[in-house]
């Protein structure tokens, strides 16, 4: 039993289900890249819509548009092109727009690849994929793949990926991607750091290693009074001592050091002092002149 043939439906139709994808149109140009990614293009939809060969080359010539419609309007006038085959178009097309020495030239784009030093990850695997097309012997063994990525990361990435054992092209992309989040968190700390060491130092504060700053501790000053029994010592520890006003020496500084100001000794206040008493008690000699009370305190 013989199987009926499909009817042929009309061209009107075909193009009815390929406008409603939004095909793209090409214009020509001296951009290779274009008319090659016009192709792949097109050939998505030819291959989600399953159309015969002989649709595909009137839908495409049905989207060309400025020179590359003068263009193809001459090769028709010239040669005898009717009914081609898909894959004749895409020989006579890339023959015009994307020819054998811009190919190799791709390839060789794509074996020179590396990661720069401004360039992520995710762009180098852009570029990686973009070139990679063109040398399918590459692209199309997963190992072969993996390791072509692998020698085009940056340095300080691939020797961190190499220590280990690649067992896919997506592992060593995973691996690329962790060390480079690392790497990019460890500058982050280190800029930060920097930057806390230079808001120190023009604060002028000392701080320790650890980024506290450090309690400076009360300034000690020495100060020297005199009595009628000789000089004293008073050792002040007070970091605001630096405050009180030169003048009057005997006022503020005696009572911060909390010193007697009848003798000048520290320990009792004037009205328990027990030399003041002492003195007075004391039956004064003929010929001495009792020294006065008043202490001065010498900085």
């Amino acid at each position: 039993m013989q199987l009926a043939a499909q009817p042929v439906q009309p061209i009107e139709s075909y193009y009815e289900r390929f406008r409603r994808l939004n095909p793209p149109m090409f214009n020509g140009g001296s951009d290779p890249m274009i008319a090659e990614a016009w192709i792949r293009e097109l050939e998505k939809m030819y291959e989600l819509l399953q159309f015969p060969e002989e649709v595909k080359v009137k839908l495409a010539i049905s989207m060309l548009r400025g020179s590359a419609d003068s263009w193809w309007t001459a090769m028709e006038t010239a040669y005898e092109v009717n009914g081609t085959a898909w894959g004749d178009f895409k020989r006579i097309f890339y023959a015009k727009y994307f020819s054998d020495s811009v190919r190799q030239m791709k390839q060789n784009e794509f074996l020179s690849l590396t990661q720069s030093e401004h360039m992520t990850v995710s762009d180098y695997v852009n570029r990686f994929d973009e070139l990679g097309r063109f040398c399918p012997q590459f692209m199309e063994d997963d190992m072969s793949r993996a390791n072509r990525f692998e020698q085009g990361l940056r340095h300080e990435i691939r020797s961190r990926t190499s220590s280990q054992l690649i067992t896919s092209y997506m592992d060593i992309l995973d691996r690329a991607l962790r060390v480079e989040a690392e790497l990019k968190r460890s500058d982050r700390e280190r800029a930060d750091l920097m930057r806390s060491r230079s808001d120190r130092s023009q604060s002028g504060r000392p701080w320790d290693f650890r980024g506290t700053p450090i309690q400076e501790k009360p300034r000690v000053r020495n100060y020297s009074s005199r009595s009628h029994s000789g000089i004293i010592n008073i050792t002040i520890a007070d970091p605001k001592a630096r405050t009180y006003s030169s003048r009057s020496h005997s006022g503020p500084y005696m009572r911060r050091a909390r010193a007697c100001y009848s003798c000048g000794r520290t320990g009792h206040l004037a009205r328990d002092c027990p030399y003041k008493r002492r003195n007075e008690l004391r039956p004064p000699v003929p010929g001495e002149q009792r020294p006065r009370s008043n202490a001065r305190v010498l900085h």
